[in-house]
């Protein structure tokens, strides 16, 4: 090393790239001095240096901004609080924590999952014996936040020793259990990302996530959304027409064919699907003029108060039962 260069801090500006970029300085100028002992380098110079090396935007305009002021500190440590104060929250330790205990599986791939939280974890690793993530704590993160069905799959390994297990041998038991279970599609991966915000005053902390669910159907096996929510309004001037709440038609409409709300029949030119078929609705009658806007799951009874009224059926005279339009 016959020249001194530091490193570039191109990357986003998080505590983590910052306080590396700060630590990568540090060793740098140490390698070199413990190579050239009789030479040493001018406080100026070296903040000059590292300066130059900033090459994200926002510390560009930093630099570009208080470089006269800072070429004045008396300690290449009073560069690096400047530079800290800026850009790292003061409560940047908490700040990366949670992110690390935030991670969790969900449907990404266990690979992903777990460079996510090496990463979250090695951004605390100049936080202090406070913050420290040892390999027991990682142990547990890595089994009780990942996929609920890989937990179980691992778990339930014949000989499966967790307490000898060493943090390496875990992760390539995790993920050589998680390939087969995709491969067998068990379950399914997603390469959906979930992106939090954490704004401070002095920075934002953008924290990588996949949703915490179960992995998703394919797109063929996922139903259309459709809202057919209707005004208080709406429903009654649909009853008075005799439409249907489910397509919003009425006898009116061209080319309508008398139908139900349960069993519309959908309208693809409008993006409306059908609606549930219903079994059967058993109910007192008028019990389908009067419950036409609920929609039925399968077979509905209304309380009965006086089990001597006529007006309720007791299924043995059909003459009682809805005639509702299936």
């Amino acid at each position: 090393m016959s020249k001194l260069e530091f490193p570039k801090l191109s990357d986003k500006l998080t505590p983590a790239s910052v306080n590396g970029w700060i630590g990568r300085c540090e060793d740098t100028y140490n390698a070199w001095q413990g190579m050239k002992p009789d030479r040493s380098v001018d406080t100026k110079l070296l903040i000059t240096l590292a300066g130059l090396r900033l090459e994200e935007l926002s510390a560009v305009i930093w630099w570009n901004e208080n470089c006269d002021t800072l070429k004045k500190l008396l300690t290449f440590k009073e560069f690096s609080d400047k530079l800290r104060e800026r850009f790292v929250h003061a409560n940047w330790k908490l700040v990366a924590l949670g992110d690390f205990y935030a991670v969790c599986q969900g449907s990404m791939s266990f690979k992903k999952f777990a460079k996510m939280l090496e990463l979250a974890r090695n951004s605390l690793s100049s936080a202090g014996t406070a913050y420290t993530i040892n390999d027991s704590i990682l142990k547990n993160h890595l089994l009780f936040h990942a996929h609920p069905i890989l937990r179980l799959c691992v778990i339930g390994q014949p000989g499966f020793n967790y307490t000898n297990l060493k943090v390496d041998g875990l992760v390539v038991t995790m993920a050589m259990a998680w390939d087969s279970l995709v491969a067998e599609r068990v379950v399914r991966e997603s390469s959906e990302q979930l992106y939090v915000s954490i704004p401070s005053s002095t920075l934002t902390t953008s924290l990588m996530l996949s949703p915490a669910t179960l992995p998703t159907p394919p797109p063929s096996a996922t139903p259309r959304s459709f809202s057919h929510s209707l005004t208080s309004a709406e429903k009654d001037a649909l009853r008075a027409a005799g439409g249907c709440y489910h397509c919003k038609k009425t006898p009116a409409s061209p080319g309508l064919t008398r139908h139900c709300s349960d069993n519309c029949p959908s309208d693809v030119a409008l993006g409306i699907p059908p609606s549930s078929s219903v079994v059967a609705a058993v109910g007192p009658v008028g019990f389908s003029s009067l419950y036409d806007e609920v929609r039925a799951v399968a077979a509905v009874f209304p309380a009965i108060e006086d089990e001597n009224d006529s007006s309720i059926s007791t299924g043995t005279d059909n003459s009682d039962l809805s005639t509702r339009d299936y």
